[in-house]
């Protein structure tokens, strides 16, 4: 269990990883327009209201793919239990950090608008600022009505990464619950790739589209590897899911 959950950890970890060992620096300027545009349709997956309906979908999957029904409940409480979890550890390390996202970092390097002047609003002023930002700069012409609505929309603090974490959570979901009960029901081990190349490309789009810094990226997998470390070695511990195993 902790080498799988380690391994898709590492997996995740490389993207921040790889950043840093090319020196990648996010550009506002470099925008591709097909490609970031299906990254932020991806990304979406993870915001509200969105990320609701994810969620449904990967509870309905694990509902349908294992057999006992009691079981099936359990895991999707486990599920939300996690989720609700590395969310609320996300928001408490934001508010504690409060590090300006690089989008409002470029912003303040090209306007009177400082990040404590953003960051001194309230997200609905913030918002306002987003607008007149783009609409009165040269940034006008390369950012994309679509990504200016996105940072509109998501004016918060960079550290961690609340995407991040929620893709890094169902991924190690996926393989801890593989792991659990894969063994007799290979069923639980088909949405292991689908979820970690997902949960890969969510990572990408949050570097792409300026949201964050890749040690945002690092330190919230490391931790939603940690949180998920404890509740599977917690499970295994509890054989609340042994009867799948006989």
């Amino acid at each position: 269990m902790l080498k799988r959950l380690s391994l898709y950890t590492l997996l995740l970890c490389f993207v921040p990883i790889f950043t840093y060992l090319i020196n990648w620096q996010w550009q506002a300027n470099a925008i591709m327009p097909s490609f970031d545009y299906f990254l932020y349709l991806l990304t979406e997956t993870g915001s509200a209201p969105y990320a609701l309906g994810t969620c449904v979908i990967f509870a309905l999957f694990y509902f349908l793919a294992i057999k006992d029904k009691k079981q099936a409940i359990w895991a999707i409480l486990i599920m939300a239990f996690s989720v609700a979890l590395t969310q609320g550890i996300k928001s408490g390390l934001k508010t504690a950090f409060a590090e300006p996202r690089p989008f409002v970092q470029e912003m303040a390097q090209n306007s009177a608008i400082t990040t404590d002047d953003f960051y001194g609003q309230k997200r609905p002023e913030r918002k306002k600022m987003v607008y007149q930002y783009y609409q009165e700069t040269s940034q006008k012409q390369t950012a994309p009505e679509w990504l200016v609505d996105h940072y509109a929309h998501e004016t918060g603090y960079s550290f961690p990464s609340g995407h991040t974490m929620f893709a890094a959570t169902w991924l190690l979901l996926a393989v801890g619950f593989a792991q659990l009960l894969g063994k007799h029901n290979p069923k639980v081990k088909v949405l292991v790739p689908i979820v970690a190349i997902w949960a890969l490309l969510m990572l990408i789009s949050r570097l792409r589209l300026g949201m964050h810094y890749p040690i945002d990226l690092f330190i919230s997998t490391l931790i939603s590897w940690l949180v998920h470390i404890f509740i599977f070695t917690l499970l295994q511990r509890k054989y609340l899911f042994a009867v799948e195993n006989r």
